[in-house]
């Protein structure tokens, strides 16, 4: 429940909606039953549907929150197999800790022709800085190294929801 909301809000915000331009709408609307002008739509009038984020969405959000370093939302974000218990959340959680700042540079679909409706692939250009800290990592550095570094981020659908299932160096 707490990702389908996270995923609303996060398309709420995106498309450019605030809590204020609601607010103004609904005290708008307040001052126009005093007159006989049209109130503007309520919320009650709005559609109720949300449109589930896409693939490409899903890759962009995910690196986003790693680099905003809310990792506990980012590893949410994650398949099932990778987050099956406490122990692989908190080694994801340390590994994505270690990075300083990560930038999306560009992201593609890798090989569309292979797809099913429920997996994809897509491949990350990303700039990358790692805590020095992580020299000393099983794999040094997780991996990262000098940038641009490149992921091939293959993504299923778990339910209605598309999840981050490996992140990889080569395709």
């Amino acid at each position: 429940m707490k990702k389908i909301i996270l995923f609303g809000l996060v398309l709420f915000l995106l498309s450019g909606c605030t809590v204020a331009n609601f607010s103004n709408q609904q005290t708008e609307t307040e001052n126009a039953s005093d007159q006989e002008v049209p109130a503007s739509p309520t919320l009650e009038k709005l559609d109720p549907k949300i449109p589930i984020p896409n693939g490409l969405d899903v890759v962009n959000l995910f690196f986003n929150l790693i680099n905003e370093h809310r990792i506990d939302e980012a590893v949410g974000m994650m398949s099932a197999q990778n987050t099956n218990n406490d122990s692989t959340k908190q080694a994801w959680g340390v590994h994505f800790n270690a990075i300083k700042s990560l930038s999306v540079i560009d992201i593609e679909p890798s090989n569309p022709d292979s797809w099913t409706a429920s997996y994809q692939i897509y491949k990350a250009t990303l700039e990358a800085y790692v805590s020095s800290d992580a020299a000393n990592a099983p794999i040094p550095y997780y991996g990262w190294e000098d940038n641009p570094n490149i992921r091939w981020v293959a993504l299923i659908k778990e339910g209605d929801f598309w999840k981050i299932d490996t992140l990889a160096t080569s395709p």
